[in-house]
């Protein structure tokens, strides 16, 4: 029997057939299990080659079908902003940095777009600028592949920490049939490009870790590459680059043998801290390589961008359990909840089980892999949280987290079926099997709407609706203009006007309708213009006007889209104009002349409530205070949230000298919002009314110092 050398430790033969050297090994070979196996190793099932059969059959065809069904899709809300972005990171590059305007692009005022890696928009700009392709079917064929890394590293990742192949591809069916995952692979660029990155440097970080103490290069690269993908679309891929050193030195110092053997060798020590500086700082290069803003300051702008990105200077109203809430004041249950609500049900039982069974995994699996798993799918949540980031839109913004989760339910869900066996094993794999065909049956029945996917818990998108968010980014514009060319006639020679809350999308659908005018319009000032056909979705509502059918979908309602019962836009036609005409009157300061038409306009369409406040406003000019009061109050059951109702009805009650009345409703407007100076000035002239001056005073003087 030879002897090992000093100071080292006795190497084993491989049960299986060795790398060699030069040789690029085929895609099971790469994902073999690490020689550093738990203490008890679970032996492998029967039919581990057909499970890996099957995991890369699979991947196969998303790697084709993905990209085909993403041409389905349409142009989301924000999508413009990331297309004019990536085409300005294209004019700084090849202007060589002449053309600045992307280290300061900043949309609609405060989006800070700069802040974001261009990785996907940056790619998409050069193809279509150089095929001349369609720009928006390359960007969703872009993202489609991305949403195919998150799918298939999903697995493999499942496979690296769970041991075997069944895990791996439970991992990738857990992630495939999650809609959100796979709605958001054709709808959300920033988010999913970043998820992308993140579980790709998670997968090779563990195969990295298995590998130790001789870790190759390809995964080194493929470290790079996560990386590299990662913090190239957002800022918060800086933790990336930490997670490779951080998580090296713990398995080293972990693993008390390996620890033996790499401190008894010095070149070992080298050799490991090169491939880790590599992996770390070459991730970093390759993020920062294509994105201006970082590149102007390589050392601080990415420090920036993160902490822009953490606390995001923009608050936008979100719908969170019935109540419209600022992204900035949300309880710290939000994403967790929103979780627990949007995700498919077999996903939550493998988590729970998950979590019950992990202290007993010893002798299954690899605690260090799963730790790691757990920690980087539950720390950055617990870290935003902690920040007070804002959050909105559910859980899209933490997206990344999702697939480290799966995971670990995919892990939960192979110990049951290692513990079961029989009759038992087969109970609990048909229980989640139709657990899994429930998610499934939703994408196919509601596709392309799949991002708005709730759980049978939550009623499902109908029983969600008026709770939580559903077509946020404006997806249905494609079909409602699809159907609004077919059905409306002459659409295309008549000179007609079109309102949208969701213009940006929707007019890009319409660049050859020249006589067709446009214009952005919100649902609850839709009197107040001229139209001829309005599209109006449901992101941009109040719950209010989703629990009375009487009142949504509106009078003149042509077309409605619905998920499961659900609606999420409509196309109206305008029944009569007597609306827009009086309030034009009232504009021009003829109330004697608008009231006739208001009138008119309330009995063609009596659940309009913004004709119902502009009539109150004509009553009160006339004197006709309870009259006023009135309008006020049907308005105000229609749209309970009405501020300029509330703001009306406070006025008619200081012309009735109701005073105390009047300072009730304007304190409730100024809770909602503090901004309203009109609201203010009518709270102070209340009080004034009701004899109490120095409040009155102390109101004009607060709103002297805000000008």
């Amino acid at each position: 029997m030879s002897k090992a050398k000093k100071g080292t430790t006795p190497t084993h033969k491989a049960p299986h057939k060795q790398t060699i050297a030069g040789e690029t090994p085929s895609p099971s070979a790469v994902f073999q299990p690490a020689l550093d196996l738990p203490s008890a190793p679970q032996a492998l099932p029967v039919n581990d080659r057909l499970f890996r059969k099957i995991f890369w059959g699979l991947s196969l065809v998303l790697l084709i079908g993905m990209p085909l069904l993403s041409t389905q899709y349409g142009i989301t809300a924000d999508e413009w902003g990331n297309k004019a972005y990536g085409e300005l990171c294209l004019d700084y590059f090849t202007s060589l940095g002449e053309k600045k305007e992307a280290l300061s692009y900043a949309p609609r005022g405060g989006e800070v777009m700069y802040c974001y890696g261009p990785t996907l928009d940056l790619i998409s700009a050069a193809i279509y600028r150089t095929t001349g392709a369609d720009p928006y079917t390359i960007r969703h064929i872009m993202l489609s592949l991305m949403g195919v890394l998150i799918i298939v590293f999903s697995g493999l990742t499942g496979r690296l920490a769970g041991g075997n192949w069944r895990v791996g591809l439970i991992a990738l069916l857990f992630t495939l049939f999650s809609p959100r995952i796979f709605g958001d692979s054709m709808n959300n660029p920033k988010d999913i490009t970043f998820a992308a990155g993140y579980i790709v440097t998670i997968c090779f970080l563990i195969k990295y870790l298995q590998e130790l103490p001789h870790p190759s290069w390809r995964s080194v690269l493929m470290l790079i590459a996560g990386i590299g993908i990662g913090l190239g679309s957002r800022a918060p891929g800086l933790a990336l680059v930490g997670y490779v050193p951080f998580f090296v030195l713990a398995e080293v110092f972990l693993r008390r043998g390996l620890r033996k053997t790499i401190f008894s060798d010095k070149k070992r020590v080298q050799d490991i801290a090169l491939k880790t500086t590599v992996a770390s700082l070459g991730g970093y290069v390759l993020g920062i390589a294509f994105w201006p803003f970082a590149l102007a300051n390589p050392l601080k702008n990415p420090l920036v961008a993160l902490q822009t990105l953490t606390n995001f200077p923009i608050s936008i109203k979100t719908l969170f359990d019935g109540t419209k809430i600022y992204s900035t004041s949300l309880p710290w249950y939000y994403v967790p909840k929103y979780m627990m609500v949007s995700t498919p049900l077999y996903f939550l039982v493998g988590l729970l089980i998950f979590a019950l069974i992990f202290p007993f995994v010893r002798k299954q699996f690899n605690r260090r892999y799963l730790l790691l798993v757990l920690f980087v799918g539950l720390f950055p949540l617990i870290y935003g949280i902690s920040k007070n980031s804002a959050f909105y839109n559910g859980w899209r913004h933490t997206t990344f987290i999702y697939p480290p989760l799966v995971v670990l339910s995919a892990i939960g869900t192979e110990y049951l079926l290692r513990r079961f066996s029989g009759l038992g094993q087969k109970i609990f794999m048909g229980i989640m099997a139709v657990l899994m065909a429930l998610p499934l049956w939703f994408m196919i029945k509601n596709h392309p709407y799949q991002y708005t996917y709730y759980n049978e818990l939550t009623g499902g998108v109908k029983g969600a609706f008026g709770k939580y968010e559903t077509d946020y980014f404006g997806t249905s514009t494609r079909e409602i203009a699809d159907w609004m060319k077919k059905n409306i006639p002459n659409i295309e020679k008549d000179s007609l006007v079109m309102a949208s809350d969701y213009f940006v999308p929707l007019k890009d659908y319409f660049t050859d309708y020249p006589k067709l005018k446009m214009g952005y319009r919100r649902y609850y000032q839709r009197s107040e213009h001229d139209w001829d056909y309005a599209v109006f979705l449901t992101g941009h509502l109040t719950p209010s006007h989703f629990s009375n059918p009487n009142v949504f979908p509106p009078a003149g309602t042509i077309h409605k889209i619905e998920v499961n019962g659900a609606p999420i836009g409509i196309v109206v036609k305008r029944i009569s104009k007597d609306d827009f005409i009086g309030i034009n009157f009232i504009k021009q300061g003829k109330i004697e002349e608008s009231i006739p038409y208001l009138e008119k306009a309330k009995q063609l369409d009596p659940n309009n409530e913004v004709v119902k406040l502009y009539l109150a406003n004509a009553y009160i000019n006339v004197g006709k205070f309870n009259e006023a009061l009135q309008e006020c109050r049907k308005a105000l059951e229609i749209f309970p949230d009405y501020l300029g109702a509330m703001t009306t009805m406070a006025i008619a009650y200081i012309n009735l000298n109701q005073s105390e009345n009047a300072i009730f409703m304007l304190s409730e407007v100024l809770t909602q919002d503090p901004t309203n100076r009109d609201a203010a000035q009518y709270l102070a002239m209340a009080y004034e009314r009701k004899g109490d001056t120095a409040s009155a005073n102390q109101i004009r003087a607060q709103l002297q110092q805000r000008k």
